[in-house]
């Protein structure tokens, strides 16, 4: 990534928000500025509201960029977002990460702040709106069309109100189903140090595309011998080669046996009369709305079902290794180490989820292919905290309680995500009706 021959066009500080410590993106948009002429401070991760305004009113910025990856995030954003008003800072806001929409920016960030607020999907999407944003002839226009003070009013009748949350089990999710028997109950720690394995459980568009911002189909212009794809490939393959040096992937994984109670998960030891930790989930408000609790069968004959939770990571050592790089001035190498390692953690529970289903009893066939993988066509499903079906990541406390994450080097932050960021942590069901959806949150309404 050469640097653009030009003078500063503008100052832009980035950072993510409180609570968050994902800066892939982030740091692949200071990149992306850098080389095109704007001067970026970049805050770094974990962010609160008073430092970001300290940095405003020290560095005078022409924009913010705010990042971040999970739901809880993007209400960061919001609080972040009024703070800056209240401290009388009226810059242009640009917004973006993985739980963002257009959307919620229009109506919960831009309201908040008063000012601009322009969601940018992508790293390249962010330059081309700082371009506008510095250019005199489109300045005001840009300005104007990303400035929302009041969400707007809904122009149809109010909707009827939500039905109540019940603890009734979803129709859709079948009962009558045999319960397998888990393979073993003892808590498993490993080293995972197939690295090339591993690697083939990447998918390509998440590595090249959304966290290298790869244009159009990667895996077809790579066939295809289309040059940037072939030299973004090979790149990357450098890289890997630096990593085999020093990259280390670690796991720790444990069945637990299982049972419903409602919208909550009860799990036990093996034989245990009482719980050692209960996981409370949410459902979705509408008739046979789903909850994670459903896909627990319930006991027979003094038989429980089970429920696999598993920790992995490739993030030991990492962010180290790319701060190196980026201050020696290699900035490809810094982004990419990063995204391979986020992507390596990914893969690797792809891989470790494999393995799950197969000492299950469940083993994919032989047809199966890396993209099924990708897009979940397998027996039942794995979920994480902090996404839809299980927004709370509070709940993460109770997979560090049983598992203890910390002997593989993986901690919780304060705010409940991941250190090392390239890490990732989830609960496995069987059940051959697991679905992805987004559960509403709260207690369930008395009846």
């Amino acid at each position: 990534m050469e640097k653009a021959d030009t003078a500063a066009r503008g100052k832009v500080i980035l950072a993510t928000v409180k609570g968050d410590v994902h800066d892939i993106g982030k740091n692949l948009v200071e990149i992306i500025l850098s080389n095109n002429g704007y001067q970026v401070v970049n805050l770094g991760i974990k962010v609160p509201p008073d430092a970001l305004i300290r940095a405003c009113q020290e560095h005078k910025p022409d924009a913010i960029g705010l990042s971040g990856l999970l739901v809880k995030s993007t209400q960061q954003m919001v609080i972040t977002a009024t703070d800056l008003k209240t401290a009388g800072i009226a810059v242009p806001l640009l917004v973006g990460g993985a739980a963002l929409s257009e959307k919620f920016t229009r109506t919960k960030i831009a309201p908040a702040y008063g000012e601009a607020v322009c969601y940018a999907k992508d790293a390249m999407t962010g330059l081309s709106l700082m371009n506008r944003i510095m250019d005199p002839a489109e300045r005001s226009a840009v300005l104007e069309g990303h400035r929302f003070t009041e969400a707007p009013a809904a122009v149809e009748a109010p909707p009827e109100a939500p039905p109540p949350m019940t603890t009734r089990p979803s129709g859709k999710v079948r009962t009558n189903i045999p319960i397998p028997a888990a393979p073993y109950l003892d808590r498993k720690v490993r080293d995972v140090p197939h690295l090339a394995e591993l690697w083939s459980y990447i998918n390509p568009f998440m590595l090249y595309g959304k966290n290298l911002g790869y244009k159009g189909n990667f895996e077809k212009d790579l066939a295809e011998h289309e040059p940037k794809a072939l030299e973004l490939f090979h790149n990357v393959e450098a890289v890997k080669q630096e990593a085999w040096r020093f990259m280390k992937v670690k796991a720790v994984w444990q069945f637990f046996e299982a049972e419903r109670d409602g919208n909550s998960i009860h799990l036990f030891s093996p034989g245990g009369q009482s719980p050692i930790h209960t996981f409370h989930f949410g459902r979705q408000r509408r008739e046979d709305g789903l909850c994670l609790s459903d896909y627990i069968l319930d006991a027979e004959e003094g038989r429980r079902d089970h429920l696999p939770l598993f920790v992995v990571t490739a993030g030991a050592c990492v962010r180290e290794r790319a701060e190196e790089w980026k201050q020696a001035g290699e900035f490809f190498k810094s982004i990419a180490i990063l995204a391979l390692a986020t992507e390596t953690a990914e893969g690797t529970a792809e891989w470790l989820h494999r393995r799950i289903r197969e000492d299950w009893g469940f083993p994919d066939p032989p047809t199966t292919t890396m993209q099924d993988r990708f897009t979940s066509k397998y027996h039942g499903k794995r979920y994480s905290f902090g996404y839809p079906a299980c927004p709370n990541l509070d709940d993460q406390q109770g997979i560090w309680k049983l598992l203890h994450p910390e002997d593989i080097g993986v901690k919780l932050t304060e705010g409940m995500m991941m250190e090392p960021e390239a890490s990732v942590s989830a609960l496995v069901f069987h059940h051959p009706d697991c679905a992805y959806f987004t559960a509403d949150e709260g207690a369930p309404d008395a009846s």
